[in-house]
């Protein structure tokens, strides 16, 4: 920790209350003054004359679970003003984890969220089995985040059953293993569980969270209940016969336990525009259970970029275009090829109408790059037109598109979901949602999910004026605390965590993802240019300053059972 004063700045407290001239001054860690006119008694001093002095943001649905053991700065998040991370969402944790499930382990969580294994495999040092243990590791390294860290029922179950995770309902003795990890995790300071109610592995198997049985459910949320804290972050399946149900199954188990939750996948689309209101007015009325529901929305325009290393953008299209994802070189090109493969194709592709790959909406399904240069005429055009100009079955078209595009698919699936901007507005302005659902770490090479809180101040505030700054401000910040249960965050007060961003509004940008070989193995991911933050401070640190990240990694694990300001 490090002492600091940012001078000069208008404050904007994170309680939406009108933003004041005055300095922050930071000592040990935590927030001692706010008010004008304070000297520098030998600190680091940041000038924020002309600018604007928040609380850090809090991002609350992240991936940031692998990265920070390979790059501990979790870059760009300090660049975009992050300083608080909540990890280990969508069933998918690092712990608890025994030595024998490793690969199984890592193989679940590379596929559901896109990363390459060679980076679990090299990057991570795997010196644990208990959540506990998990958590010494990373403070042992720390990282320029604050991380939260949820404990992942797959993994839970994965940790208690072994391979009968994925096949059965849990006997009463595997039920009492996993609840005595959780509550041994919740007793470390372990902000809760996630679960999944949606995921699939790369063999199309139900992740493990999806065999849970209501005895395991109950006794998982009696465990959180005894703790006195925790949050359940889940996913329903919005593709099945029954979210609604699943909604309200968790409601009924965790509001009487006065158990909060979010629940992730709230989108818009054009395809059925009444949808997105039904499912936050449908949420808000959980709350008659006991405790808050809250939907998490991104700002963001969700666009897949279709390569061969990803996995997730086919996975409800298993019999057909999955496979593809599953064999590699001649082997690829031989199965594309095949009529018995393509019929199977085909058919699947008719009678699939939810997927993450628009086969419903081939208009959506963009040309990026081409290997030959008869074909630069495609470039920005779509399967759509491409279909109409060749004839035949769309999955047919495209086929013989990526054999003729020497395998590559040179494609961005675009608007998957949230392309209409004011759609997206009124989503961000209901209070019954939280602005979150970044998913930032995850998916590195469909999409760069890192600077969703810049986009929200310049789109939604500076561009469109659909909130005032200090209202944006709270979003990202007072609210996300007060509503996940950091006590000691989220406000720039005297006793709060010295965490804290600093910018002019006007000078912020949301620049386009590009794509970088910076990863241990030498492999790519897409990332974010820097939004144009004059400093980021965590716990009086500075872990950027114009962009450039310091080095100093002051991060740690949040204890979910800490009291209030200091």
């Amino acid at each position: 920790m490090s002492d600091l004063i940012v001078t000069g700045g208008n404050v904007i407290d994170g309680t939406g209350s009108a933003a004041r001239r005055a300095d922050v001054r930071i000592r040990g860690g935590v927030i001692v003054e706010v008010a004008p006119g304070l000297a520098p008694q030998g600190e680091v001093v940041v000038d924020a004359r002309g600018a604007c002095v928040t609380p850090g943001f809090i991002d609350t649905h992240t991936h940031l679970d692998p990265t920070m053991f390979w790059d501990p700065s979790c870059d760009p998040m300090p660049q975009h003003g992050v300083t608080t991370a909540l990890i280990g969402n969508c069933s998918l944790s690092l712990a608890p984890v025994r030595p024998q499930h490793l690969e199984e382990v890592m193989d679940v969580f590379c596929f559901i969220e896109d990363m390459p294994i060679e980076e679990f495999r090299s990057g991570i040092p795997w010196n644990w089995q208990t959540w506990r243990e998990y958590r010494d590791s990373m403070n042992a390294r720390g990282s320029a985040l604050n991380m939260a860290s949820l404990i992942g029922h797959s993994m839970l179950r994965i940790f208690a059953m072994g391979a009968d995770a994925w096949t059965r309902a849990a006997t009463q003795a595997e039920i009492e293993a996993m609840c005595g990890e959780l509550a041994d995790a919740l007793a470390a300071g372990c902000h809760g569980l996630s679960t999944s109610f949606f995921d699939v592995d790369r063999a199309a198997r139900p992740v493990p969270s999806r065999l849970a049985d209501l005895a395991e459910l109950t006794a998982l949320a009696d465990t959180l209940a005894a703790a006195g804290h925790g949050i359940v972050e889940y996913i329903p399946n919005q593709t099945g016969d029954d979210p609604l149900g699943e909604m309200k199954r968790m409601a009924e188990l965790l509001g009487p336990r006065g158990v909060r939750s979010i629940w992730n996948g709230l989108l818009h689309t054009d395809l059925n525009p009444g949808r997105t209101k039904e499912l936050i007015e449908y949420t808000a009325t959980l709350a008659q259970y006991g405790a808050p529901v809250w939907p998490i929305v991104s700002p963001r325009t969700i666009d897949f970029n279709v390569d061969w290393d990803q996995t997730m953008v086919f996975m409800m299209l298993p019999k057909g275009w999955n496979q593809i994802m599953l064999v590699q070189g001649a082997a690829r090109a031989e199965r594309l090829r095949d009529p018995a493969w393509r019929k199977v194709a085909r058919e699947e592709w008719d009678a699939v109408d939810k997927s993450l790959f628009p086969n419903t909406r081939i208009d959506f399904v963009r040309f990026t790059s081409v290997t030959r240069k008869e074909n630069d005429a495609w470039l920005g055009k779509s399967l759509a037109d491409l279909a109409a100009a060749r004839g035949g079955h769309p999955s047919d078209v495209f086929a013989d598109w990526i054999l003729e595009n020497d395998l590559e698919p040179g494609v961005v699936a675009m608007g998957i979901g949230n392309g209409n901007v004011e759609a997206v507005a009124e989503m961000l302005r209901d209070e019954r949602t939280l602005v979150s659902a970044s998913d930032a770490g995850a998916h590195v090479q469909m999409m760069c999910a890192a600077g969703d809180t810049t986009l929200f101040l310049t789109r939604h505030v500076r561009e469109r004026g659909d909130f005032t700054l200090e209202r944006a401000i709270y979003e990202l910040t007072g609210r996300q605390a007060e509503s996940l249960g950091f006590p000691d965050r989220g406000f720039l007060k005297p006793g709060y965590a010295g965490d804290l961003t600093v910018f002019e509004l006007g000078r912020l940008d949301w620049g386009k993802d590009v794509f970088v070989r910076d990863l241990p193995s030498g492999g790519r991911r897409l990332r974010r240019p820097e939004g144009g933050y004059r400093a980021t401070a965590v716990s009086g640190v500075l872990t950027q300053q114009n962009g450039k990240l310091t080095g100093a990694n002051p991060g740690r694990v949040l204890d979910a059972g800490a009291r209030g300001p200091r």
